[in-house]
C-alpha cells in the first residue's frame, strides 16, 4: 500500500451538510485541488474544493457549498437526496416496494 495513503490524517467520520451526509473517501489527495466525499453511504460522489475544507477533510464551518449540489443534481436523485429550489433545502428519500420515493420526517 502506498506509505502516503497510510500516513494521511483525514475525518473519516460521516459529515452533514445541511442534512445531506458526507464522507471523504480515503485516497491519496498529495497534489488534488479537492477531495472526493460520497453522498449518503451510497457509491455517488461529489469532488469539494479544498478552499471549503480544513486539511482534514472536515467542512469548514459557515462554508456555502450548494452550487456543488445544484450542479450534480442526478447524483443527488440516485443516493436518494432531493434538493427543493423553492425552499432551498434538501430532502432525504425513502424508497417504497412500488418504487416510488417518499419523504421522510
Amino acid at each position: 500500500m502506498n506509505l502516503y495513503r497510510q500516513d494521511q490524517k483525514l475525518n473519516l467520520k460521516v459529515q452533514y451538510y445541511k442534512g445531506i451526509p458526507l464522507q471523504v473517501i480515503q485516497r491519496a489527495y498529495k497534489h488534488a485541488k479537492a477531495k472526493r466525499f460520497t453522498l449518503n453511504g451510497t457509491n455517488q460522489n461529489v469532488w469539494i474544493p479544498n478552499k471549503h475544507l480544513e486539511t482534514d477533510g472536515t467542512l469548514k464551518v459557515g462554508e456555502n457549498i450548494d452550487y456543488i449540489f445544484k450542479r450534480s443534481y442526478n447524483q443527488l436523485k440516485l443516493s436518494g437526496i432531493v434538493w427543493d429550489p423553492r425552499d432551498g433545502l434538501y430532502y432525504l428519500m425513502e424508497k417504497q416496494k412500488n418504487n416510488k420515493y417518499l419523504e421522510v420526517k
